[in-house]
């Protein structure tokens, strides 16, 4: 019997009947069961769906009037406490609030719960990413700048399109007649474009459906920097 690949709406039902089975009530069991080897039988399980990969933002989100903190944030990085603020709210459609260092947001205490984890969650991996690419040599201020709207757009799968201008990447001369140098060194990729594949990866943080376990550690794959970024730097002596 040729089996059908299981789509996403048939994996969501899967998992489903598997709650269902291992912790159900009275006679829930055992239909999951029954519902679940007609499932097996039906459809192929094996290849995983294209559709089907985790998301930073599954799940209901539910708003109240009062206001919760769910993040506190380091006096230095105003502008990740503004992507955090801006995906949850985009996302979401919660509303968001920045108080002091803290960033409420009008959702219920569960909503409130899961939104802290997913603020903890984005703040680390910006962190850990932001930390390891101005590291590189030649990276300069609006080169970060660049490379954390590069994060913020590749999460939120809002990336511009074929002939679309890339952020500016401002440059300060000095006064004085210029001269040129062998003692060239700089991010020649745009670090934009460096970013917004890291930032299409912290968007499904684990390779798993289990939501349990999907924050249990930030997005910490900083070397693929090096290795995009690689031929886009020159390094001291190269012209």
């Amino acid at each position: 019997m040729h089996m059908k690949p299981a789509n996403a709406k048939i994996r969501a039902l899967f998992r489903k009947l598997q709650a269902l089975a291992e912790r159900g009530m009275d006679g829930e069991k055992a239909v999951a069961q029954r519902k679940l080897a007609r499932l097996t039988a039906r459809y192929d399980f094996r290849v995983p769906a294209a559709n089907d990969t985790p998301d930073l933002f599954s799940g209901r989100f539910a708003s109240a009037s009062a206001a919760r903190r769910i993040y506190c944030f380091n006096s230095n990085e105003l502008d990740v406490a503004n992507a955090v603020k801006w995906a949850i709210e985009s996302a979401t459609r919660i509303r968001c609030v920045h108080r002091s260092a803290d960033l409420l947001a009008a959702a219920t205490p569960g909503t409130t719960r899961k939104l802290s984890e997913i603020s903890d969650y984005i703040t680390q991996s910006f962190r850990a990413l932001l930390t390891r690419f101005c590291g590189l040599n030649g990276v300069s201020v609006a080169d970060r700048s660049a490379f954390l709207m590069g994060l913020y757009d590749g999460m939120m799968n809002e990336t511009r399109s074929a002939g679309q201008r890339l952020p500016g990447r401002s440059h300060c001369a000095k006064k004085g007649r210029a001269r040129k140098s062998s003692d060239a060194s700089g991010v020649n990729v745009h670090p934009y474009a460096i970013a917004v594949g890291l930032g299409k990866q912290v968007r499904a943080p684990m390779d798993t459906t289990d939501s349990s376990c999907r924050f249990n550690r930030p997005f910490h794959r900083v070397g693929d920097i090096e290795l995009i970024a690689l031929e886009g730097i020159n390094p001291s002596g190269r012209g």
